[in-house]
């Protein structure tokens, strides 16, 4: 046993015998903030429909708002965090997204309301994906995967969060309160109030260390992985057993190409146009269908699963009906031509407990051996048949759950990420993980604005052709590489 403290290579042996809990529940909280500020969406809308005249399809483009503004700034966060860093770029732009989101909260028109959500998620683009590139990083390649998915599972299973918010903030008469709000505003003010907690989190956190290893911060790399065993071990930073760092082979192969490095004069190497040259562009072409394609689902169609399941729970008529007979009546409008914005106690319960379930499930999975191709196959094929099944059944109950069912789709963001950190260098990480997730907000932009006009009048076709789309995902999934066996990753 040699006492002389070593010189390691930065992942496949140090990081390996660490544990990283503070960043990576750091990642779950950034990604579920991000979650909560777009998906709350599709619960503050019906509950703002009457304050705000919203139609459906304008409840397409007030859904499609922070998309479009995730898709603008994506590839420029993602480049910001490979050139300044991923800690301050992730503090800048969830403090500011938190700050404008809780002041969309108080806007008096949908004009105004519209015009703030649309500047925070000109900010939310880089919590909501380059946690997935940080807590990668701080991870040895053996168990990468498993964290990212594990992270997206728990962001699944929290995602019950929006409709129990919701069922909480609704529930009360806000209006006759001291507040003398309506319940939509105070219901926006609370999905936003995480971001500004992370933010206050993301003051403890550290950057990247293999980032900083990128730009020859050694010393600095060090004293990160010298905190974090500071941390979990309790001992004293000085008994770490490391005092130098070095790049693994796998990465310094990465880093280096045609005689440019990463810590060289390689520019274009490092650029962002190496995305769009082999063999980079092949992945992310695919990666970026893959994306789109499930984002359109679950930031299109499903964000207007809690309304579709109102009209369900709450149709009176014993006559047995499907989702588009329903969709195909006035909207929001009783018998007496009156407003109705309300949603029922067994909406609530309906999504509150498939979303329980169905994030339960998505954990179990992630923990599973089952390798990440065979999961993204199995995802696109079940939320395809779940479209049709929408579609098709007469029945509210099982209508309620096929179409909350639709949320499964979310078990793919963990793989599709997982890939893109496993697929693209460091020096191009976190630019590669915001152009893959550019693709997905938009599906979401299309998604949404495609539901919401064509939904009442071609509904079935809707599901349909989502269902379609699906199933070319699916089928698309088995060009992506198999996994390697972690054996030699000790």
């Amino acid at each position: 046993m040699k006492s002389e403290k070593k010189s390691l290579s930065l992942h496949k042996d140090i990081i390996h015998s660490l544990n990283v809990d503070m960043e990576v529940d750091l990642e779950r909280a950034l990604d579920l903030c991000a979650i909560l500020e777009m998906v709350g969406c599709s619960f503050i809308l019906p509950a703002a429909a009457c304050d705000l005249d919203l139609s459906n399809s304008m409840r397409g483009i007030m859904t499609s708002i922070p998309n479009i503004g995730v898709i603008i700034t994506a590839p420029f966060w993602g480049r910001a965090a490979d050139t300044f860093g991923r800690k301050p770029v992730l503090l800048f732009s969830t403090a500011i997204s938190g700050i404008i989101g809780l002041i969309a909260a108080f806007m008096p028109s949908l004009l105004s309301f519209a015009l703030c959500k649309f500047l925070g998620s000109l900010f939310l683009s880089c919590p909501s994906s380059l946690g997935f590139a940080y807590v990668g990083e701080l991870m040895p390649k053996k168990r990468r995967d498993l964290a990212v998915l594990i992270c997206n599972a728990s962001l699944m299973l929290v995602a019950s969060l929006c409709p129990i918010f919701a069922w909480g903030v609704l529930s009360y008469d806000w209006w006759n309160s001291p507040l003398k709000l309506r319940p939509w505003r105070v219901l926006t003010a609370t999905y936003v109030a995480p971001l500004i907690l992370a933010a206050l989190w993301l003051t403890q956190a550290k950057e990247s260390p293999k980032f900083l290893m990128t730009r020859g911060k050694d010393k600095k790399a060090l004293d990160v992985l010298q905190h974090i065993y500071a941390s979990n071990s309790g001992q004293p930073k000085d008994n770490y057993c490391v005092t130098s760092l070095k790049f693994s082979a796998e990465d310094s192969e990465k880093s280096c190409s045609h005689g440019n490095c990463e810590l060289g004069e390689g520019i274009m190497k490092n650029s962002a146009f190496a995305l769009l040259r082999p063999p980079h562009v092949k992945w992310l072409a695919l990666t970026g269908f893959l994306m789109f394609g499930l984002f359109s689902l679950l930031n299109g169609l499903f964000l207007f699963a809690p309304d579709t399941i109102n009209k369900m729970m709450t149709h009176s008529s014993n006559e047995p009906v499907t989702i588009c007979t329903l969709m195909n009546q006035p909207e929001n409008l009783t018998s007496s031509d009156e407003c109705v914005d309300e949603i029922s106690f067994a909406t609530f319960e309906v999504t509150v407990v498939t979303s329980l379930i169905y994030g339960t499930l998505v954990m179990l999975i992630s923990l599973s051996p089952l390798a990440k191709r065979t999961s993204l196959i199995g995802m696109f094929v079940l939320a395809s048949a779940t479209c049709l099944v929408s579609a098709m059944t007469t029945n509210r109950i099982i209508a309620g759950i096929s179409m909350s069912a639709l949320q499964i789709t979310a078990l793919g963001i963990g793989p599709l990420t997982a890939y893109s950190v496993q697929l693209f260098p460091t020096s191009l990480r976190a630019t590669a993980v915001g152009a893959v997730m550019m693709f997905g907000r938009m599906g979401s932009v299309i998604g949404a604005n495609v539901t919401g006009i064509f939904f009442a009048g071609a509904c079935t076709i809707i599901f349909y052709v989502f269902s379609a789309l699906l199933f070319l995902c699916a089928g698309l999934s088995f060009l992506l590489p198999k996994d390697k066996p972690a054996s030699n990753e000790q």
